[in-house]
């Protein structure tokens, strides 16, 4: 008998159980199980049969008359990365490796929920694997604090980084119209000996300084009223009709750049939304496809909603423009007054606008994109 064979078998007694060690219908085995929200699981190789303790049963809301198996155990876990988690864990397990993990099982009647997970593989007095065995310990409850818990902090992360935007636009960009300002009225107040062409220059100048001046503080304005406006102004909104109002407001631009508009919001027809904020997002959005297209190509836009795995409402908005080069510029994209093209029309507030306007309801938005291809930017509200 080999070294690791020895060793498996000493496991193996060590951990036999005692002659009067409680069973599963133990009462006072049950009443732990119960309290602590612990089911138990056995998967025996040579019998080919599957066991579910009773607490088990009870949290997965299985039938009296229900048979485990190794499929059917299976279907107990979320489909996707959950299911493909566990079987990985499971072949593995029957292969000599334990497994702990945080997972998301669902009952009989697909009702999700986080669990605790352990499994260790089970072996015979000659040290073969015979099968694996585990429990399950309900920790939705937990679980979702925790998450809510990580949405919370990074509320806070992105509302310290809109601060800090904020207080950028108003230690720069205030104190250079007022400098600028402060130094054109001391020229206009040494001008007595200067020509009345040289006044007016002077003068347009006061004048574009103020334009500046106001359009920064426009700009301000939105930012607490984005950051202020009450969430209890939500309502239905029917997508295509804000669509409808937003084609109308860039007619000219769509006809002038002569672009093919695909739109489709069957899949998710309406959303609990601010409609101001639906609106301007993406009339920002579906702007910026049309003022970033590519010269040398049709413009193609796709307009579309649909429902992701998790059945969340989603909007998608995908053009063959100019693109963006995302390794150079990524971290800056949905920053104030960034801007990443020469288009003279470009302000660097749109984006940075809008995803304030997103993530102030709960959304978030993110982009793809691939220079001289295409854009694609995809809102989850």
């Amino acid at each position: 008998m080999n070294i690791l064979t020895q060793r498996r078998r000493r496991i193996f007694v060590k951990e036999k159980p005692l002659q009067n060690a409680p069973s599963f219908d133990n009462y006072y085995y049950k009443e732990v199980a119960s309290l602590a929200g612990a089911g138990g699981w056995r998967i025996d190789f040579e019998n080919k049969e599957s066991y579910l303790d009773p607490e088990a049963r009870t949290i997965l809301g299985v039938p009296m008359n229900y048979k485990a198996s190794l499929y059917k155990l299976l279907e107990f876990y979320v489909d996707g990365e959950h299911k493909q988690k566990a079987t990985e864990l499971f072949q593995s397990c029957g292969k000599g490796v334990a497994f702990e993990t945080i997972i998301q099982m669902q009952t009989y009647d697909k009702i999700p929920f986080w669990v605790k997970a352990t499994g260790r593989p089970s072996y015979t007095e000659n040290g073969e694997i015979s099968g694996i065995h585990g429990v399950f310990i309900d920790i939705d409850r937990r679980k979702i604090k925790e998450i809510a818990l990580e949405n919370s902090l990074k509320t806070i992360e992105h509302q310290n980084e809109r601060l800090k935007n904020f207080a950028h636009i108003v230690s720069h960009n205030l104190r250079s119209h007022t400098g600028n300002l402060q130094l054109s009225l001391e020229h206009f107040a040494m001008t007595n000996d200067t020509t009345l062409l040289e006044k007016k220059e002077l003068l347009r100048g006061l004048s574009d300084i103020a334009a500046n001046l106001n359009e920064t503080i426009t700009h301000l304005n939105e930012l607490v009223a984005i950051n202020t406006e009450k969430i209890d102004v939500r309502k239905t909104v029917n997508i295509q009709e804000v669509y409808a109002r937003v084609s109308q407001t860039l007619k000219n631009e769509i006809e002038e750049s002569k672009a093919d508009i695909f739109v489709d919001f069957t899949e998710f027809p309406e959303v609990e939304y601010v409609a101001s904020y639906l609106e301007s997002i993406l009339q920002n959005l579906l702007s910026n496809a049309l003022k970033y297209k590519d010269p040398n190509r049709n413009t193609s836009i796709q307009i579309c909603t649909y429902l992701d795995d998790d059945d969340r409402g989603c909007l998608l908005i995908k053009d063959n423009g100019v693109g963006i080069d995302l390794a150079v510029f990524g971290n800056r994209i949905f920053s104030m007054y960034q801007t990443f093209h020469s288009n003279s029309n470009a302000t660097g507030v749109g984006l940075y606008m809008t995803r304030n306007q997103v993530e102030s309801l709960g959304g978030t938005i993110e982009v793809e994109s691939v220079p001289d291809k295409s854009t694609t930017f995809t809102i989850r509200f």
